[in-house]
């Protein structure tokens, strides 16, 4: 009963007026929503744009019951406070971003993030020298701009280290149409924003990349929060892939629940200890008996490759001391984590 009367709703609404962004329709402090993790394979229909777009994710699983919150907060109840002082409020994605910004009438600026990967730990990034604007106001159908950023980025390997940080974005209002959800739940009246971001970090290992491909659709007649998200996340070095993945997220849980080997494999797989001066344990995911392991440096030279079963040790004294990507491989999935050898 509540998805049909929120499609009813979606119908009445300016069936045929897409909204556009404004300060008047910004999440503000204490907006909420959940979201729900469909299947990573889901499309982008990076293609499908323009006004009477129709975006399909009706047949897509999801991870039984698998879920995000979206919560607009107060940068006061947070832990980054004195990091980002002009920030007025904080965009949380629950265990992937924390965003930073403040808005006029004229547009709405990022003074940084947060950004949690499982791989690499958080990685924070201030916008002390040169703030993102995310939105320029108004911003409706076929806008587009682009904009540069400067900070700096802090993380923990081997201890806490920061460095400086530069990027870029291009924001674009990129269709309207019709979204279909599971259940064959449809919003008829959608919008939806397109990020692409890049922010390159550089440190004594090298310079890393972290991309970002955000599509966001948002039902703006009845929510100042997106009712679905799909984004692709790549964080690399020289053009190789450290850690790479599509979240995609809908207001809808689909009753078809994905398979294990379709929800990440090799995501549990262990090692220890981090940082390593003697040993490093692998340690392998239950439902998985066997294994290849690589090890590559910060420039992607390969220090090892081997075999490994369940629990296997590695002997790292003859690896000289620096940042290293472990790369499990097995049964078609493939994992990468980061470990630091002393």
């Amino acid at each position: 009963m509540k998805k049909n009367l929120l499609l009813v709703a979606s119908l009445f609404v300016g069936a045929s007026t897409f909204a556009q962004f404004d300060q008047s329709n910004e999440p503000a402090i204490s907006d909420g929503t959940t979201l729900f993790v469909i299947d990573s394979m889901a499309p982008d229909y990076e293609n499908e744009t323009g006004a009477n777009a129709t975006w399909d994710y009706s047949s897509f699983g999801g991870y039984d019951g698998e879920s995000r919150t979206f919560t607009v907060l107060d940068p006061a109840s947070t832990s980054y406070q004195s990091e980002y002082p002009t920030a007025t409020e904080v965009l949380d994605i629950q265990n992937f971003l924390k965003n930073f910004t403040y808005s006029n009438s004229s547009e709405r600026v990022s003074t940084g993030f947060v950004y949690s990967d499982g791989d690499i730990g958080d990685v924070q990034v201030e916008l002390s020298t040169d703030e993102a604007v995310q939105y320029q106001y108004p911003f409706a159908l076929n806008d587009q701009f682009s904009d540069n950023y400067e900070g700096t980025a802090t993380y923990d390997v081997g201890g806490t280290q920061t460095s400086p940080a530069t990027g870029s974005l291009t924001a674009t209002v990129d269709g309207t149409g019709e979204l279909i959800l599971a259940d064959g739940v449809q919003y008829s009246n959608i919008t939806r924003y397109k990020l692409i971001e890049t922010t390159e970090v550089t440190t004594a290992f090298g310079n890393f990349i972290l991309d970002r491909v955000q599509y966001e659709y948002y039902d703006l007649a009845n929510s100042t929060l997106p009712v679905f998200v799909h984004t692709y996340v790549n964080f690399g070095q020289g053009g190789s892939a450290i850690s790479e993945f599509n979240l995609v997220m809908s207001a809808e849980d689909p009753d078809y629940v994905l398979g294990t080997e379709e929800n990440g494999l090799l995501e549990a797989t262990r090692l220890y200890p981090n940082p390593a001066s003697d040993e490093l344990t692998v340690q392998l995911p239950k439902n998985v008996v066997e294994a290849n392991v690589t090890i590559t440096d910060a420039t992607g030279r390969e220090v090892l490759n081997q075999q490994m079963s369940t629990v296997h040790s590695i002997d790292v004294t003859g690896i000289k001391s620096g940042m290293y990507f472990v790369t499990i491989a097995a049964e078609g999935a493939k994992e990468t984590k980061s470990v630091v050898i002393e």
